[in-house]
């Protein structure tokens, strides 16, 4: 009896000694991965459910192999996870997010469903969703370009690419011992900035060197871009000053966004950018093609969620206050790396929120003016895949470029890239704005090009010489409307459809000094109806907004507006029809601000018709429209 005492006594003890030595690994674990040392926090994790079933260290382990992007470690974690009673609905939406990056699509939208069972308005979840299906269609459907990887002696990671000179620097870290030089959340150094090339001739990318001078320091430097005359970098860095790391009230160690001068061959005179900040992140940096427009990205407050990408204007030797791109571009989820190409006006960036194939995608958008961009398209498959990829570069011959992936395992490699299609069509439309009585140029005129597919508006604002210009996509109608105060509105259109090469398309206005003229009828260019309808379309708002603002101006002016058919139906139910297409004119007038007792209407029918379109005669479906029109005319002012 006494050995069965000894030997219980002796399992107590050591099941003490392995419940206590799991709680202290537990225990180095929370500690590490609350200093973002994932590297170390995955070993403590591990030792301690060696010892013990822990259910938060297994959630902290899912969580540590994810934020190395080691999706393959991470989904398995999360296996065990997401069955765990209580467990966090967001772990349901992490572990379907490692089972989308592992090419699970099926599985992971079963994962996706159950979080939204709960998290019904999680928006970003729901995109990825979507995602799931659309993967299926970036890999079959999209084949644009060949990905070969750029090997590079010494390195671990590499990423990040700033075309310059023969080559391109980028930003890596290496594979070390010395555990003071550790980046506690890889294990690696940190990243400083490189420069490699190929020499002509050879197929292989010379060793790469690092930057020299003020620019790599004893913590991370990373996404960067030079002027076009390679005497300006303007990189991301971490934020520390000497040796010291800087953080935020949240205890975060944020990025910041720099500048540096080349004095010989050494970077110099660093610069901080006047909207850096210890509580938010900035970085990302690229340049428009006149280099006075600065993209970069950043998690600053009032954002949409996540980084968002911003621009600034140049100022002097400054930068302007930054523009959030808005929700066009930006999600409630990371949009990173931006580069802007001057060849083709396109913006290039990386998201996680638009619809994608797992992780980090590259999407495309067109510079439209104005700080807006077109609808962002998927780059599609090879270029991306269900990894990140990230920091997409084009040369200025846009044919070939790099990309940045882990898509090889969980080390960040860069890639070269060939489009394998011809270059993208490019359209621009120019212009010029002057004045009737003295042929001069109009400066602060307002142009609207309108997208007649998608029922868009861009403004633009002619510069001191009269001038305008936007990019316009292809196989697209426009509609163009050109005002100023005091002044008649023109209008035009324009089309890319059917335009087989790249080209600058021009439309000139000449605007007419207005003065109004008592009972004399002028015709709204562009009022115009549906057969057998009487409600106003987008195109004819386009055009009473201009009656609007005309009243505004004229705050006496009084007008009626005119109604018209044309010839099909009887008189009197066109009589009628007009009647109601008069006042709906009227009706939307009012609805913005202008007073009804200062406009009256009147419906002609088919009595003023504008060409020989009458009873019994055969027109083609444009020739009766011109009938169907509004017209306005001044009573008093």
């Amino acid at each position: 009896m006494i050995k069965t005492y000894i030997r219980l006594g002796s399992l107590i003890m050591v099941l003490a000694l392995v419940t206590g030595c799991a709680k202290m690994y537990f225990k180095a674990g929370s500690k590490s991965f609350d200093m973002l040392r994932y590297s170390k926090a995955i070993e403590s994790f591990e030792h301690a459910l060696e010892k013990k079933d822990i259910p938060q260290a297994k959630e902290g382990l899912a969580n540590s192999y994810r934020l190395i992007n080691n999706s393959v470690k991470a989904e398995k974690a999360y296996a065990d996870v997401v069955t765990q009673p209580d467990t966090d609905p967001l772990n349901y939406f992490h572990y379907a997010r490692m089972l989308m990056a592992n090419k699970k699509y099926d599985e992971a939208k079963v994962w996706f469903n159950k979080y939204l069972s709960i998290k019904a308005n999680d928006q970003t979840a729901q995109v990825l969703l979507a995602s799931c299906d659309s993967s299926v269609v970036f890999m079959r459907d999209t084949m644009r370009f060949t990905v070969a990887g750029v090997e590079l002696k010494g390195l671990k990671n590499y990423y990040t690419t700033a075309l310059y000179k023969d080559g391109f620097i980028f930003a890596a870290d290496r594979v070390t011992v010395n555990t003071d030089m550790a980046n506690p959340w890889t294990g690696n150094t940190y990243l400083d900035l490189y420069y490699t090339e190929k020499k002509e001739g050879n197929d292989k990318w010379e060793e790469p060197k690092a930057l020299t001078g003020q620019i790599n320091g004893p913590y991370h430097e990373g996404p960067s871009v030079v002027t076009k005359d390679g005497k300006t970098i303007y990189f991301t860095r971490s934020n520390y000053t000497k040796s010291k790391l800087k953080k935020s009230k949240d205890n975060a160690n944020n990025l910041k966004l720099f500048r540096a001068t080349l004095d010989g061959d050494k970077w110099k005179d660093l610069a901080e950018f006047a909207y850096n900040s210890s509580e938010y992140s900035t970085g990302h940096p690229s340049l428009s093609a006149d280099e006075n427009t600065l993209y970069f990205i950043s998690d600053m407050p009032g954002g949409l969620g996540g980084t968002d990408i911003y621009m600034c204007k140049k100022e002097g030797e400054g930068w302007g206050k930054p523009t959030n791109l808005g929700p066009g571009i930006n999600t409630s989820i990371d949009e990173m790396f931006p580069f802007y190409c001057p060849q083709d006006s396109t913006l290039y960036f990386s998201s996680e929120g638009h619809t994608n194939m797992g992780g980090l995608d590259v999407f495309e958008a067109k510079d439209l003016g104005n700080g807006k961009f077109s609808r962002p398209i998927n780059i599609g498959y090879p270029a991306n895949t269900t990894q990140d990829d990230y920091s997409f570069t084009m040369k200025p011959d846009l044919i070939n470029g790099f990309i940045s992936s882990n898509r090889s395992g969980s080390d960040d490699k860069i890639f070269t890239f060939v489009r394998k299609e011809a270059p993208p069509l490019a359209f621009k439309l120019e212009g010029v704005v002057t004045d009737k009585a003295t042929g001069l140029p109009l400066a602060n005129s307002k142009v609207e090009v309108i997208d007649m597919q998608n029922n868009t508006k861009l403004e633009f604002e002619t510069d001191d010489k009269g001038r305008y210009e936007t990019v316009i996509v292809a196989n697209t109608d426009y509609s163009l409307v050109a005002s100023k105060d005091k002044y008649s509105t023109a209008t035009g259109d324009a089309t890319t459809k059917g335009l087989k090469k790249s080209e600058t398309i021009k439309r000139d206005f000449v605007l007419e000094p207005f003065a109004p003229v008592v009972a004399k009828e002028f015709v709204l260019e562009n009022v115009y109806y549906d057969l057998d309808k009487y409600n106003i379309r987008p195109d004819a708002a386009v055009e009473l907004d201009k009656i609007v603002k005309l009243m505004k101006e004229y705050p006496n002016m009084n007008l009626e507006l005119g109604s018209h058919t044309d010839s099909r139906a009887n008189d009197q139910y066109n009589i009628t029809l007009s009647q109601n297409r008069a006042k709906s004119a009227v009706e939307y007038l009012v609805k913005r601000g202008i007073s009804k007792d200062r406009l009256t209407w009147k419906g002609y029918g088919e009595t003023k018709l504008v060409n020989g379109c009458s009873n019994d005669v055969k027109c083609t479906e444009d020739e009766h429209q011109k009938n169907r029109r509004t017209t306005f005319k001044v009573l008093s002012y």
